[in-house]
């Protein structure tokens, strides 16, 4: 069967609960599944059939959603895309999937017009209002017997180090996933889960919101994440699981209603997707919230490990033990393993991990050795079997003949407390080939300058990793979920790089 058996399953067992909440809109198992069905048959008369692809351009929402199941229910292909991009940029990704359908949000019908014509109709919705199907039609029904096999999802990777690639999900990949979160975070009919991240985006969608559909819990959805309205809501929906990124945490703790809200109902906190440091755990640890970070993937589905609940806090800032069905190892540039504690590349296997990348053979020949999902992370497995995410491969930076990793730079940062938030990435140096350089985001009210944040790391790091140029900015450029955008801080690099590379024992630039 296909993942829309899910939303049929619970419409027959509890179709008064509620599935997803979204700005006052409240939509119960059997109006979900209605929805679905009579989507899915308007769409099939539109001339979307099995394997064609149907784009969706809109903030999170339930109506993603609805596209999801629909295209699950077909045979279609489902692709969200990310509502931040500007046409151009839009273009690249509506090029690789060629679509058949393209389903938009009404804020963004301009936004979609200045594309090229990539698909022979277009629907256009407003959020929490539901998708117009036109006149009556038999809803389309979920098919016991569908190719479990089949892809449903193209997501499409950030493109932060290359060209985006689109990794191709099956239906049996989003069981999995969904099935080995449920057991790892002990999730129950009765969770109520908060969705703050971007549903275009793995996290926002197959972290928590379709593992909690699959069980029949409820899903309540922001269109955009606003510290004050989570917070507001983390009571008043009484929520027992959400995720939030290390910059997402800040931004709530930084809320005055931090202080007010009472959180008695949550029951953990799901953070990752960049550098978790004692910093970004400590503000729910106070609140006696259990933090468990998670080590994933766009193409692994996403989860690959989790910090059992009940290792939280003294296990939270690792990223935690592989989950039911994925494998994990650590091997050299061989492909060999590594011995316990030597660090090399995380590489996968697992139901959940992608099929291929979307007509794209060369990078998927390229991502797989021997089977495994090569992650093009840093890490190393400790004694006692927890995985330690060092940095991404493509992001190491090569001093002379000795690696430094980011990350390592970056804990020290973001361990003072006059800095709101850094990043580091290389620059090329005719000497030693490349060098670190640190951007820095102070925090209101605190003076900082080059040879201040240079202090940070006499005695912590060895003198090779320290940063050669500092660089102040207002807030660090963030992809659309969170993380640092990296490349447009080495784009900055490139920009500044004749300044950068005078000789001084250091730079202090404000951009």
């Amino acid at each position: 069967m296909d993942i829309s058996r899910w939303v049929a399953h619970w419409a027959e067992w509890s179709p008064a609960k509620s599935a997803v909440r979204f700005e006052g809109v409240d939509l119960t198992y059997r109006e979900l599944e209605d929805r679905v069905g009579k989507l899915g048959a308007a769409l099939r008369a539109d001339g979307v059939a099995a394997s064609d692809r149907v784009a969706f351009l809109g903030p999170s929402c339930p109506e993603l959603l609805e596209v999801l199941f629909a295209c699950a229910r077909l045979g279609a292909i489902f692709v969200p895309l990310n509502a931040r991009m500007p046409p151009a940029e839009l273009d690249v990704y509506l090029g690789q999937a060629t679509p058949r359908a393209f389903v938009v949000e009404e804020n963004l019908r301009q936004t979609a017009a200045a594309c090229a014509p990539r698909s022979n109709q277009a629907l256009v919705f407003r959020a929490g209002d539901g998708i117009a199907t036109g006149p009556q039609i038999a809803p389309v029904r979920a098919d016991p017997d569908a190719d479990v096999t089949e892809p449903v999802l193209i997501l499409f990777t950030s493109g932060t180090t290359s060209r985006p690639k689109g990794a191709v999900i099956t239906n049996a990949s989003v069981f999995a996933n969904a099935a080995d979160t449920v057991s790892a975070l002990r999730m129950t009919a009765d969770d109520e889960i908060l969705t703050l991240t971007p549903m275009f985006h793995v996290a926002g969608l197959n972290l928590l919101t379709t593992p909690a559909l699959s069980i029949g819990a409820s899903v309540t959805i922001h269109r955009e994440f606003s510290a004050r309205s989570a917070l507001e809501d983390i009571d008043a929906k009484a929520v027992t699981l959400l995720v939030a990124s290390p910059a997402m945490t800040a931004e709530l703790e930084a809320d005055p209603a931090w202080d007010r809200a009472e959180m008695a109902s949550l029951r953990c906190v799901v953070t990752g997707g960049t550098t978790v440091t004692e910093r970004s755990v400590r503000p729910w640890h106070q609140r006696n919230v259990p933090v468990v970070q998670s080590y994933g993937m766009t193409e692994a589905g996403p989860h690959v490990t989790l910090v059992p609940i009940d290792d939280a806090p003294a296990r939270s800032l690792t990223a935690g033990k592989p989950i039911l069905r994925c494998q994990v190892r650590i091997v050299d540039p061989t492909g060999y393993d590594t011995e316990r504690g030597r660090a090399g590349e995380i590489v996968v296997r697992g139901p959940a991990v992608m099929k291929e990348y979307w007509h794209n053979p060369k990078a998927t020949r390229e991502a797989f050795r021997d089977g495994w999902l090569r992650t093009g992370d840093v890490g190393f497995v400790d004694a006692d079997g927890y995985l330690h995410v060092v940095d991404r491969l493509k992001e190491i930076i090569v001093v002379g003949t000795s690696n430094v990793y980011p990350a390592d730079l970056e804990s020290v940062l973001t361990d003072s407390p006059h800095i709101e938030a850094a990043a580091v990435v290389a620059r090329a140096d005719e000497q030693l080939g490349e060098v670190p350089v640190a951007f820095v985001v102070p925090k209101p009210g605190r003076s900082l300058d080059a040879a201040g944040v240079l202090a940070l790391f006499d005695g912590r790091l060895a003198n090779y990793k320290h940063p050669r140029d500092v660089l102040f900015l207002d807030a660090l450029p963030r992809t659309s979920v969170g993380k640092p955008d990296k490349k447009a801080l080495r784009a900055m690099v490139d920009r500044r790089v004749a300044e950068l590379t005078r000789p001084s024992d250091c730079r202090s630039v404000t951009i």
